[in-house]
């Protein structure tokens, strides 16, 4: 989802602190799943009634998907591999407790210090995760206080570090509804990016640091990813046309633009829904080789989804992107390898290239990441 730099320092019990760096270990061992070139996805699947975190990998030689199924895990919501070491973020199952964020670092559950933790009426969740040096940051929500019913999540991040190897807790909202859903980093400041409540109003928001400012003064929205490229870095997400409409558009920015780009829809896929009766987002971006691209869907009254992607998205003139629908439902995320597969995913598909697979055969599933390994 966006481009990820790790470190490698893991132990079981006393995490950072031990003596032996499992990444040597990692590099020479062929079986393990990070250091072999192909296609990890993770996300969730669903049997005898109960939600497991898992990823999936996929090797041209054997020619299918095999699933990891992690620690009290629930749903994975972001995945990358660095130097030989697989890093996961997502939230704990009911199993143990209450519903935690944490992060699996080559499998090993690390719960995330928050607030309210063990508040019956808690519950949180990690979405994203990037790297500066030794600092994993991961962006969420937590429960910041006590509402009538449950509690009220906000946004926030955690840095990981030798330090704070549960990780350090910062706030970005206090008793405001809203959620991080993306970070990135750009020149060692954290940039997060999601959206806020405000008298009843979905403001599409960005934090750099912990300072807030809008995307859109005018209309609904949320921000759902971020990168960064050097000195630039863009968000996308959807954004409406007016106050509590019905019409979303898949939305881009770039650095401090206050004015959004909105890319093409899908085409109607029905005769009989209005034009102006459907919601599309952009959920995810990338870059490769200076272009930008963005994974999104379009869906319709009837309950009609399309799946899309844009290629060669522009700023500088009124190039909006080229639009490419194939048969699917809400895409997640996109990649592109070297050789430029595009590898998109959602609703426990996988596409590449257009060439829809599933991860699972027998039970429901929900691909939420994708990372190549190459």
């Amino acid at each position: 989802m966006r481009f990820k730099l790790g470190f490698t320092c893991l132990i079981i019990t006393i995490f950072f602190f031990g003596c032996k760096d499992p990444v040597e270990d990692n590099i020479d061992d062929p079986n393990n799943p990070s250091t072999q070139a192909g296609i990890i996805v993770a996300g969730s699947y669903s049997t005898g009634g109960n939600e497991y975190g898992a990823y999936w990998t996929y090797y041209e030689s054997n020619g299918s998907w095999e699933r990891t199924d992690l620690d009290d895990a629930r749903v994975i919501h972001d995945i990358a591999v660095n130097n030989g070491v697989l890093y996961a973020v997502g939230e704990t199952t009911w199993a143990l407790g209450e519903q935690d964020p944490a992060i699996w670092i080559d499998g090993q559950k690390i719960e995330l210090n928050t607030p309210n933790k063990d508040e019956n009426w808690g519950g949180a969740t990690a979405f994203s995760l990037d790297f500066d040096g030794e600092n994993i940051y991961i962006s969420g929500n937590y429960a910041s206080q006590k509402a009538s019913f449950g509690g009220v999540s906000s946004a926030c991040y955690w840095i990981v570090n030798s330090n704070n190897p549960s990780g350090k807790h910062y706030p970005l909202e206090n008793g405001v509804s809203s959620d991080a859903f993306a970070i990135a980093i750009q020149n060692g400041q954290p940039i997060s990016v999601g959206w806020y409540m405000d008298e009843h109003k979905i403001i599409p928001a960005k934090w750099v640091g912990s300072n807030r400012s809008k995307l859109d003064s005018k209309n609904d929205g949320e921000a759902m990813d971020i990168i960064v490229d050097g000195d630039d870095y863009y968000i996308s997400g959807w954004t409406d046309n007016r106050r509590q409409a019905t019409h979303y558009y898949p939305s881009i920015w770039k650095n401090n633009q206050s004015n959004r780009k909105t890319l093409k829809e899908a085409t109607l896929k029905n005769s009989e829904v209005i034009s102006n009766d459907r919601e599309a987002w952009a959920s995810a971006l990338t870059m490769k080789d200076g272009k930008l691209y963005a994974a999104g869907s379009t869906y319709y009254d009837y309950s009609v989804w399309s799946a899309s992607y844009w290629t060669d998205i522009e700023f500088n003139g009124n190039q909006v992107g080229q639009i490419v629908e194939f048969n699917g439902g809400e895409m997640k995320d996109i990649a592109i390898s070297n050789s430029g597969q595009i590898i998109v995913v959602g609703d426990g598909a996988v596409w590449i290239d257009g060439q829809e697979q599933f991860v699972e055969q027998n039970v429901s599933s929900y691909t939420n990441a994708v990372y190549i390994v190459e």
